[in-house]
């Protein structure tokens, strides 16, 4: 039978509902002649007989062929928009939204293929059967979000009508399930003849104010924001898994960070995701610039509130682009990055591949290699030994960047409560076995530079020399230089307890000698400014930030620390926190927009004559004119008490401020940061 034949047949037996011989007929066909047309056949009898997930999977195989097919794309929307209604939908709302939605993105796909007007009208009614359903599922959740921030109607239509103008009509929205804070949907608009690529636009992200630094000139007009990223055509948008769905989580991240973070993204803005977004690629952070292949005008709109929102396009980056923009800037990168598409490519090329910016702190492979080399009797995870204990050590005394804990809470946790603190695998599996200067905070950096040599070796300490003094402590000089370990014999030290205790000691040892020439970076309205402040005095350390609530219990605790007459210098390190009382609203206004290193010093000394003249100048007194000052000063008395002095530095100098209720302060000069 030819084909014209058995298809005048297949209709035959779909009028009389005979929808298994047509699937019978077309499972006994050789593969050689399993064209798209018997397929379609096939799928709409799978549908017919409720057969949805079959029919999905019939479609998903020909999905690359049949990209710019409507039928393929319609077939694909009306088995999705079957399958949610499915038993295993009824009890799962959130997996009955995702299957909407990517019924819609599949219909709007359609849709824009130039399908006849027939077709056309039949993919309206189930887009429309779908957005009813939608909004019945939403329905009880926007009741619940009513403190989630919003615009206001007539200002959501002329955003919406903004978007259709210049980026394209968008039949298909994703909505959030739940919106604690924002309702941050996404705008789904389809590959076209102009715009082959699918276009993806938040819509909700600039309801809220973001906390632009007032110093900026016309601030107010980047206070709100809405994110663009661009997909290439053949992007399974709609798919849950992660290697298609993680734009979707960028978008929403980034959206929500000014709010998390008490902060604010503009262009230029880079933001490190610290892992790859998924299995598949290696791109591991953003970069926000202005939207590419738009009309002029787009990338700003003015609603009918005033309100001006502007559209920053996010490019994923690799992790040596992120770093050469970190040290260069977005303009250098950007010249490096000029033949790279703005749309998302997970495979396209490193522009800064040979960029090894942010200096390495120790590496795995260059201590494991030995094991290799020289066959020696060891797993090759010994060369890992030594890092592990030094980010363990740095981890239970405050040293590690924020975005350490936001992105692996688990490993911080576990470290802290003792569950496991075996970081080795962590170290090798997450970064590589690299150890690297942004795994930690200002502080931490400073000390690793110093204790890993760098040319700035802290005096009388070198962790490597370090690592050997405790190899030979536990092997005893005469086998810590026999040929059995063969000058390698920090490698064959028990990964134990009591090694980590043996290396303690001297990490300990160091930081306290570094701490005495410690250095802190703050920034005040007139500039940047660093620091370095030499003791004969050992000061006692209190770190406290890393996302946490200022809570009264924390009040009282630091309080009680300063209470006491040892010199104290506590430093207030990540300000994107909840701005419990008013501490981090003045400080946020002091401080530089660098969300990574936002830190502080507010010291506390003894009242003793002898010590300050030790370590400071005579100065004179001053009264704070500075209102920023002013306001730290206050912030700080709120939450710490009057006792707290604040300290300022310079490279040449460095000012004690004894602050006096009358709005005066004594000042006494000291050592800058880079006098001995």
């Amino acid at each position: 039978m030819n084909k014209h034949d058995l298809i005048s047949l297949f209709r035959q037996w779909q009028e009389n509902g005979e929808n298994e011989k047509i699937i019978k007929a077309v499972m006994n066909l050789p593969d050689s002649k399993l064209d798209d047309d018997y397929l379609g056949w096939l799928v709409d009898s799978y549908i017919n007989e409720g057969e949805y997930k079959r029919a999905i999977a019939v479609l998903e195989s020909r999905r690359e062929q049949n990209d710019r097919n409507y039928k393929w794309h319609f077939r694909m929307g009306l088995a999705l928009w079957n399958a949610s209604e499915d038993e295993e939908c009824e009890d799962d709302e959130e997996l009955q939204i995702n299957i909407l939605n990517r019924a819609k993105v599949a219909l709007a796909r359609g849709m824009n293929l130039n399908p006849p007007v027939h077709a056309l009208n039949t993919a309206d009614i189930y887009m429309e059967k779908i957005s009813q359903r939608l909004d019945e599922l939403y329905g009880d959740e926007e009741e619940e979000d009513g403190d989630a921030e919003d615009y206001e109607d007539e200002d959501i239509d002329a955003l919406e009508e903004h978007i259709k103008d210049f980026f394209g009509d968008f039949p298909t929205v994703f909505h959030e399930i739940n919106s604690p804070d924002i309702y941050c949907d996404i705008c789904v608009i389809p590959p076209s003849k102009e715009k082959n690529y699918f276009t993806l636009v938040t819509m909700g992200m600039g309801a809220h104010a973001m906390n632009v630094p007032k110093e900026l000139p016309e601030y107010e007009e980047l206070e709100h924001a809405e994110l663009v990223l661009c997909l290439p055509p053949d992007w399974k948008v709609g798919e849950s898994d992660e290697k298609w769905f993680w734009p979707f989580t960028l978008l929403k991240s980034l959206a929500r960070l000014p709010i998390n973070c008490s902060s604010w993204l503009g262009w230029g803005h880079s933001v490190d995701n610290c892992l790859p977004f998924a299995e598949n690629t290696k791109l591991c952070g953003s970069i926000l610039l202005f939207p590419t292949d738009i009309d002029e005008g787009g990338d700003r709109v003015t609603l009918p509130s005033g309100t001006v929102v502007n559209f920053f396009e996010v490019i994923p980056l690799y992790r040596e682009e992120m770093n050469f923009k970190k040290d260069n800037d977005t303009e250098s990168l950007l010249e490096r990055m000029k033949f790279c598409d703005h749309v998302v490519d997970i495979n396209r090329p490193n522009c800064c591949e040979d960029y090894d910016g942010i200096p390495i702190v120790d590496s795995a492979q260059d201590h494991s290699s030995k094991i290799i080399e020289k066959k020696l009797p060891l797993d090759t995870i010994n060369g890992c030994n030594h890092i592990a204990v030094y980010l363990r050590w740095c981890i239970e005394h405050g040293l590690t960047a924020p975005e350490f804990s936001e992105v692996f809470p688990d490993v911080i946790s576990d470290v802290l409560s003792g569950r496991n603190t075996d970081l080795r695998r962590f170290i090798l599996d997450s970064w590589d076995g690299k150890l690297a200067l942004y795994a930690f905070n200002f502080l931490g950096s400073k000390f690793a530079e110093r204790y890993y040599n760098w040319d700035t070796r802290l005096p009388d300490h070198f962790y490597p020399s370090d690592v050997d003094a405790a190899a030979e402590e536990y092997f005893g000089s005469e086998r810590y230089n026999s040929d059995e370990l063969q000058d390698e014999a920090y490698l064959f030290v028990p990964f134990d307890e009591n090694y980590y205790k043996a290396l303690s000691k001297y990490i300990e040892s160091a930081f306290n000698d570094f701490y005495r020439e410690l250095s802190v970076r703050c920034s005040e309205y007139s500039g940047s400014l660093t620091a370095n402040l030499n003791r004969k005095t050992p000061l006692s350390l209190k770190h406290i930030g890393t996302g946490r609530e200022f809570s009264a219990e924390l009040k009282e605790r630091v309080k009680a620390q300063c209470s006491s007459k040892a010199p104290k210098l506590v430093i207030i390190d990540d300000l994107m926190i909840d701005d419990e009382e008013k501490l981090a609203d003045c400080l946020a206004e002091t401080l530089s927009t660098d969300i990574i290193f936002k830190t502080v010093a507010l010291l506390d000394v003894p009242d003793d004559e002898k010590w300050l003249d030790e370590n400071f100048m005579q100065g004179g007194t001053i009264r704070c004119n500075n209102k920023n000052t002013a306001r730290l000063y206050r912030a700080a008395a709120d939450l710490f008490g009057e006792e707290i002095y604040i300290f300022t530095y310079s490279p040449e100098r460095s000012a004690l401020l004894i602050p006096h209720g009358d709005g005066t302060f004594d000042i006494r000069l000291g050592k800058g940061f880079d006098e001995n």
